[in-house]
């Protein structure tokens, strides 16, 4: 069945996700500031390892990127705060930092993992290095985004340790536990100093690819807090890997690496050897729990997509003063933030909007569409052969509900197509990726190397997220900003002319025959009355309820 265009719903998965409180929810990211170790003011604290200056995180985040990806040297940072304050948010805004850049994506592997995931016994030590190289040969085997050349030299590697049934074995093993497991038991047998091997791989995929980098996201060393000797391990491991990245390669090695741990177990971690704390410096991202500021602009966010999406329904003026009254005086942390304020929402969300859909896009996407795809394929309809269809609504195509679509033509024949997706308010996540998984369905094709046309896609919306943005770009969509117009004044059911009627109840199946005897035997109370004075179909007074709520009539 096609989705119906007009019941999709993102707003109550949002609300439950932000309800979870856990983990990266770019929906609602916010800017926080980043300040100098011992200086005054509110923000968390670190200093940049590449010397420019830095702001906030993304600026913090970026410029560590730049310094490996681009700059080509060695990068360390621990992350300290407090349970729930953004640790592993952070980490993973990282991960998906690495993904918005071609030059990113298609040169570099992220391994990101918890070290409760590494088996303690027999060899912390050992078993650690055996972890990040399994699964960083899983990446160089598999990751299609790679170069064939670095799978290639990684094979080779491989070969030269391995028996070649092994290699074989892992070349076709497509699961990455799968892989790893295989990985650790031929690896332990065959290699002796896993250190040096992980290094040696490291140069020798730079020989073919000098731009390519290594990047290491390691959550949880809170895992180890009551396992002194891990804990040692760890810390050695830690050591070596950055004396060898500053004494051998003089830092000019394009490796990346964060360790995240609450603040006091970091900083044990830290003091607990004196030459660790030397080698590391100012690595160190210390992150505050949250302030009140910080919350009231995810609450803005928040806030910003109901009036949205339901503004104008029926319920929406007793809902948006319950949505007001909500209090977060007593929140410490951004997680204890989201879960409250996520709670209390999403059950005014339950009470008045549970069966609600949300309001189609009150914006003139269809001309926006139109404007976008004449400007894109002006040197095709610059010739005479070249035609634009006209710009159609909730276009079923693969079952897929477009809200917009256009198709270009060349001699009457369809030559490419641009699609098209509208919300009322800030886009979302889930926006994004159900809008992409409906262009592969399609086999939408963004880019042609014989100078043919090529297919468009288009999301329009009053704001997007920064980082969903450059999704989009990678993604070849265009995001296209316009603010939701307000709704024309509603139509009194009980005193409108038959022209009104007429133009209000466009889409509904009304005929003309029945408009009459509404004129007739008016005035009407309610609709149930008038459904079935009128002799109504379920889905004409569906309809009818839909223009209730969105204020398009009243009686």
């Amino acid at each position: 069945m096609p989705e119906d265009a007009g019941k999709k719903r993102y707003i109550k998965s949002f609300l439950q996700q932000v309800k979870s409180g856990a983990g990266f929810i770019e929906d609602i990211r916010i800017e926080r500031v980043i300040r100098q170790p011992g200086s005054d003011g509110e923000g968390s604290t670190a200093r940049s390892l590449s010397g420019r200056q830095i702001a906030n995180i993304t600026e913090l985040l970026e410029d560590d990127l730049k310094h490996t990806f681009d700059d080509g040297f060695f990068t360390f940072r621990f992350v300290a705060a407090s349970a729930g304050s953004g640790k592993t948010s952070l980490l993973i805004y990282l991960n998906e930092l690495t993904k918005t850049k071609s030059s990113f994506l298609n040169h570099s592997i992220v391994v990101q993992f918890q070290l409760s995931d590494i088996p303690f016994y027999p060899d912390f030590y050992n078993n650690f290095y055996c972890y990040i190289l399994a699964y960083t040969f899983f990446e160089l085997l598999h990751n299609h985004n790679l170069l064939d050349s670095v799978r290639i030299v990684a094979e080779k590697i491989l070969s030269d340790y391995l028996e070649t049934n092994e290699v074989s074995q892992l070349k076709t093993t497509e699961d990455a536990m799968l892989f790893c497991s295989r990985f650790q038991k031929y690896i332990t047998k065959n290699v002796g100093e896993k250190e040096k091997f992980f290094f040696n791989v490291i140069s020798k995929i730079s020989q073919v690819d000098p731009r390519f980098s290594f990047v290491y996201l390691v959550d949880e060393l809170d895992a180890l807090a009551n396992y002194p000797k891990e804990i040692q391990d760890t810390r050695l491991a830690v050591k070596q890997l950055i004396r060898r990245a500053f004494q051998v390669f003089s830092s000019k090695i394009r490796l990346l690496m964060y360790l995240l741990g609450t603040s006091d177990n970091v900083g044990n971690f830290i003091a607990e050897d004196s030459a660790f704390k030397s080698l590391i410096g100012d690595s160190v991202i210390n992150l505050n729990k949250g302030y009140s500021n910080e919350f009231e602009i995810i609450r803005e966010k928040i806030e910003n997509r109901i009036e949205g999406a339901y503004s104008g329904y029926k319920n929406f003026k007793q809902a948006w003063q319950e949505i007001k009254n909500i209090s977060i005086s007593s929140t410490n942390t951004l997680r204890e933030f989201c879960r409250n304020y996520g709670n209390a929402i999403l059950e005014i969300h339950e009470k008045y909007f549970q069966e609600a859909p949300e309001q189609v896009f009150e914006g003139d996407a269809r001309n926006l569409v139109e404007a976008e795809c004449k400007q894109q394929w002006a040197k095709f309809l610059s010739k005479t052969a070249y035609t634009l269809s006209n710009v159609s609504t909730t276009t079923v195509i693969v079952g897929h509900a477009f809200d917009c679509y256009v198709e270009l033509l060349h001699n009457h024949k369809v030559v490419a197509r641009a699609f098209g997706e509208a919300k009322n308010y800030e886009m979302l996540g889930s926006h994004f990726n159900t809008f992409t998984q409906w262009l592969d369905d399609v086999k939408f094709n963004p880019s042609n190397s014989d100078g043919t046309p090529h297919d468009l896609a288009f999301m329009i919306a009053p704001c997007s997220p920064p980082l969903l943005q450059r999704k989009l770009e990678l993604r070849n969509i265009h995001f296209i900003k316009s603010d939701k117009i307000l709704l024309k004044n509603p139509i009194n059911i009980n005193t409108a002319t038959k022209h009104e009627l007429t133009a209000v109840f466009k889409g509904t199946a009304i005929r003309q025959v029945t408009i009459d005897k509404l004129i007739k035997r008016r005035p009407y109370i309610t609709l149930d009355t008038m459904s079935s004075d009128l002799k109504f179909t379920p889905s004409v007074k569906t309809k009818l309820q839909d223009k209730l709520d969105t204020q398009e009539i009243y009686f």
